[in-house]
């Protein structure tokens, strides 16, 4: 394992300089380079002063690889797995959002590699597995989303099997009593995407609700972010100039301080990074970090926590701290 601190690495600089001007700190990063090897972006979520990780492991066929789900309470210099049972397709992560329901759990979610893709999720609580749903007929080639909104409403996000967005609320309430959970008001949007969906609630300064963001299959790998009002018919839709740099993966999505972020993996393998800059959503003008990836990138809701795999296949994680 090896760990790289201050402002040597393009990363650093850029992630520093992005949070200092977001909350007015002095802001560092630190990366970890991890034994764990896997493919797709993995999983972030904050719980207490857990980070659950959650990542498609190396085990196991193309199909249906491992899921490996752990949390680190060290930035990830050490990765407490709680779990390897699961399965999904090589190169497409899982997602996870922290519980709403339980200050010590997490909500995930994934294309199941068993059963042909069939959407599919569960809750760890702290020490277990369970409501675990799968919702046959569903079906998706890419990672699904998850996200939270402040009320405790989870919404999923998917590409379904002509590769049409879709968005629905996911219900956990039947988890005491019939242990499923259960979707409610989906909606198939007209728009379709190359790749897997970004999906966070808009907790800065002029929310914006519920963003959906998405890669087009035109020429150019449009990125496009918008927010979901519930109908077919998106709301503030704005194209994320991306100046050339081409998108290869799903975008990710992330809220803090007082503006929004927005992660992808380009053509040229090194992963971007951008954001709102104050004028929300229209200009997040991405930046090459200078960082090589063999992966899409990960993000964490809330937090600047990003993690991705190197060009070795190893898992690294990155956080940006601050005095």
């Amino acid at each position: 394992m090896s760990k790289r601190r201050g402002a040597a690495a393009t990363i650093v600089l850029l992630l520093a300089a992005l949070v200092d001007a977001a909350i007015g700190q002095r802001a560092f990063a630190i990366d970890i380079t991890t034994s764990q090897t896997g493919s797709g972006a993995p999983a972030l979520a904050y719980v207490g002063d857990r980070l659950y990780v959650a990542w498609t492991g190396s085990h196991g066929t193309q199909a249906a690889k491992e899921l490996v789900v752990g949390y680190t309470t060290s930035h990830g210099q050490t990765i407490a797995k709680i779990s390897a049972a699961e399965r999904t397709r090589q190169g497409e992560g899982p997602a996870m959002v922290a519980d709403p329901d339980n200050p010590a759990g997490v909500v995930l979610a994934w294309a199941d590699g068993r059963t042909g893709g069939t959407l599919t999720a569960t809750i760890y609580d702290g020490t277990a597995f369970g409501c675990r749903t799968a919702f046959f007929g569903l079906t998706t080639r890419h990672s699904p989303a998850l996200a939270a909104d402040p009320s405790g409403q989870l919404y999923l996000a998917w590409t379904d099997a002509t590769d049409h967005l879709n968005v629905a609320r996911l219900g956990t309430e039947g988890c005491p009593t019939t242990h499923t959970m259960r979707l409610s008001g989906r909606t198939v949007l007209p728009q379709t995407a190359a790749y897997w969906p970004g999906l966070v609630f808009d907790t800065t300064g002029p929310e914006l609700g519920l963003l959906i963001a998405w890669v087009a299959p035109d020429a150019a790998h449009t990125l496009t972010v918008a927010s979901w009002v519930g109908s077919t018919v998106l709301s503030r839709v704005t194209t994320v100039d991306t100046a050339g740099a081409y998108p290869t993966s799903g975008a990710a999505l992330s809220a803090w301080g007082s503006d929004l972020y927005v992660a992808f993996r380009a053509r040229n393998n090194h992963w971007y990074l951008g954001y709102s800059e104050g004028c929300l959503p229209t200009c997040f003008a991405p930046a090459d970090t200078g960082t090589a990836v063999s992966s899409p990138v990960g993000v964490e809701k809330g937090s600047p926590t990003f993690a991705w795999f190197n060009p070795a296949g190893n898992l690294v994680l990155s956080s940006v701290l601050w005095d």
